[in-house]
């Protein structure tokens, strides 16, 4: 029972999708504090594994997982708890499972 249980959950690890989000914030102003502000919203967000922010670039990059949230809940998220202007900029989706490896899905806006 005990390895059936560890052979599924490793299993169903194999197919969960990770995704990785490039979100545009205009406003910054500084680049400790205001991307740390960014970075502790979106990290406080259930589902969200990591996050950065290139100030210089104005870009928030978010993994998640998709499975407890996608990235329109993160994008609201921003909108509701900042004053920036933010957007998505593009979006990968890595499918984990496939027997060639792991598939990779771009999506540029």
């Amino acid at each position: 029972m005990k390895y059936a249980l560890i052979t599924g959950l490793f299993i169903s690890s194999l197919f969960a999708g990770v995704n990785t989000t490039q979100i545009k914030v205009d406003g910054m102003q500084c680049s400790s504090s205001c991307t740390g502000k960014i970075n502790s919203i979106v990290q406080k967000i259930e589902g969200v594994k990591e996050s950065s922010v290139d100030f210089g670039k104005g870009i928030a990059t978010v993994t998640y997982d998709d499975k407890k949230v996608n990235r329109n809940d993160i994008i609201k998220n921003l909108k509701s708890n900042t004053g920036y202007s933010i957007e998505q900029a593009s979006a990968t989706t890595k499918e984990y499972g496939s027997c060639s490896g792991s598939k990779k899905k771009n999506t540029e806006i």
